[in-house]
């Protein structure tokens, strides 16, 4: 091989390092972590050689997930004891997944978890969804239509500015999807708001079948503008037809009163 073949070589190799770096941001932050591929993962999920495990919100689950993956909520105070269990009945490898390349929950569910085997699966459920639809779950229905998947555009395109939402709020249907450890007393609104949790589901429907029944606009804010990304499938499903989020949620209103 000529030194003008080694050097294009290199040149080549290092720009798919970089690239694989750039577009998996997590390999670089947690280099000690293990990872699985798309591919590789299905090949051993079809020979049921992993336990699947679904760090989100119970209701990001219950929106869209993996099938047979097990959901162990990061956030929950008692993650630790919850995977320890999971592990301690299954002698299979044990992988973590999210959302998205971006998304690091399953990075730290595996660093937290403390278990030797783990691998994470950082490519996330909506590049599995799309090319495996069905080995995936939307809305309790499999295999799944990619087409039903909310672009970020389609996502983008129903937030206002605070202005515009606080003119919306007159014959509005408004609710704070905030956890209550967010919410921590009142809305922002006053008494114009209705505390809903994203996790108190029949709550959430009485105000959604509200808004189908009465015609109404449905408004919503949450801490950072993010999970109001899994109401609007729900909103979506529901058939409402106008609904408007608040841009930055409450975290960007309460840093720019």
């Amino acid at each position: 091989m000529t030194l003008e073949k080694v050097f294009i070589l290199l040149c080549l190799l290092s720009f798919s390092s970089v690239y694989a770096v750039e577009g998996f941001p997590g390999r670089e932050k947690y280099p000690d972590v293990p990872y699985i591929s798309l591919d590789d993962l299905y090949t051993g999920y079809m020979n049921d050689e992993y336990t699947i495990i679904d760090t989100r919100s119970q209701f990001e689950y219950n929106i869209i997930k993996i099938n047979k993956a097990i959901n162990v909520p990061l956030s929950q105070d008692n993650f630790f004891d919850n995977i320890t269990a999971v592990a301690g009945k299954t002698r299979k490898t044990i992988v973590f997944y999210c959302n998205g390349r971006r998304c690091m929950k399953s990075y730290k569910a595996a660093i937290e978890s403390q278990l030797s085997n783990a691998l994470v699966f950082d490519a996330g459920v909506f590049e599995w969804t799309i090319k495996y639809p069905e080995e995936a779950t939307l809305l309790n229905k499999t295999p799944v239509d990619p087409s039903l998947l909310i672009s970020k555009s389609d996502f983008k395109k129903h937030f206002v500015s605070l202005q515009k939402f606080e003119s919306l709020i007159k014959d509005s249907i408004l609710l704070d999807v905030r956890d209550l450890n967010q919410r921590r007393g009142t809305g922002l609104f006053l008494l114009a708001d209705k505390s809903v949790p994203l996790d108190k589901t029949k709550k959430l429907n009485r105000y959604l079948n509200r808004a189908v029944k009465e015609n109404k606009r449905l408004l919503a804010y949450d801490q950072a503008g993010k999970q109001v990304r899994w109401l609007q499938y729900y909103l979506e499903e529901k058939g409402i037809k106008e609904y408007y989020f608040m841009d930055g949620g409450a975290k960007y209103y309460t840093y720019n009163e």
